[in-house]
């Protein structure tokens, strides 16, 4: 038995939007189709995108009730709930992002009452995004070498056969 399976389910509500950690209403499907279309993980998996379910602390967004609308957005977060939060896979869908959806999903990661007083929270993002992330609070390593890390974009494609 993990430490998640003794977390409560959260829901939030604003605006008719519910953004909810009940893994029952997370869909993998979603996410998969997602990750699959980005250079992060093109070609992953279904059954290892429900293993990162299963492994974390989820966060659906969607418009309406989750047993009537389906997710439009997604953030999870991997963590040993005593000093270490990484954050990761945050989407809002075309056509679902403004009217500050990003920013309540993030309130709502951070704010979440399993997640308080962690020493280190890690993202890892896109440009894009970049300033955006520095206006909560998330700064780049301040000295050389002190963040690093090692990632295989191809290894779903290599996986499936179809690595270039």
């Amino acid at each position: 038995m993990s430490r998640l399976d003794d977390i409560p389910p959260r829901r939030w509500e604003r605006d008719g939007w519910v953004i909810t950690t009940d893994r029952e209403h997370i869909e993998a499907e979603v996410v998969c189709a997602y990750l699959a279309a980005g250079d992060q993980s093109p070609g992953i998996p279904l059954e290892t995108v429900r293993r990162m379910i299963a492994g974390s602390v989820n966060f659906g967004v969607f418009p309406g009730e989750p047993d009537v609308t389906g997710m439009v957005g997604y953030a999870r977060v991997v963590t040993d709930f005593a000093a270490f939060a990484y954050i990761g896979d945050v989407f809002l869908l075309d056509g679902n992002r403004g009217a500050a959806r990003g920013g309540w999903l993030m309130d709502c990661v951070e704010g979440h009452p399993d997640l308080q007083n962690l020493r280190r929270w890690l993202l890892m993002c896109g440009p894009r995004p970049l300033n955006w992330y520095k206006r909560r609070g998330f700064i780049e390593p301040e000295r050389p070498g002190f963040a690093l890390h090692k990632t295989d974009r191809q290894i779903y494609l290599r996986a499936a056969g179809k690595a270039e």
